[in-house]
């Protein structure tokens, strides 16, 4: 009969992860490697988490100041798209007679006699 398939099997090594042993004792060496890893993991996470805490306030603090610096540049943007339909003297015109002491002016802001 002839052979289908050729190529040699990888023998890969058996990895023992089982903690009891055959005679269902605690075998050492397993149980420190896990104990190591769950050590290890809980000290990543501990530190993810303080980083985490460490981090927030400053985004926070920064998404407001780009919040307010957008807000502005939009205002700004319209309120010179509004004020380009007036010129200088339409704002505020002052009126006042040969005594100067009547005051007139067309924007309304200071009415005295």
């Amino acid at each position: 009969m002839d052979k289908i398939y050729s190529r040699k099997r990888i023998n890969l090594p058996k990895l023992d992860i089982s903690i009891f042993n055959k005679n269902n004792k605690p075998n050492q060496k397993s149980v420190y490697k896990i104990v190591k890893i769950l050590i290890i993991i809980i000290i990543a996470i501990i530190t993810m988490n303080k980083m985490i805490e460490a981090i927030n306030p400053i985004m926070d603090k920064q998404c407001k100041t780009n919040a307010k610096m957008i807000a502005t540049k939009i205002s700004n943007e319209q309120a010179t798209v509004v004020m380009s339909n007036y010129d200088y003297d339409d704002l505020c015109n002052i009126i006042k007679d040969s005594n100067r002491k009547y005051c007139n002016d067309k924007c309304k802001c200071n009415n005295s006699k």
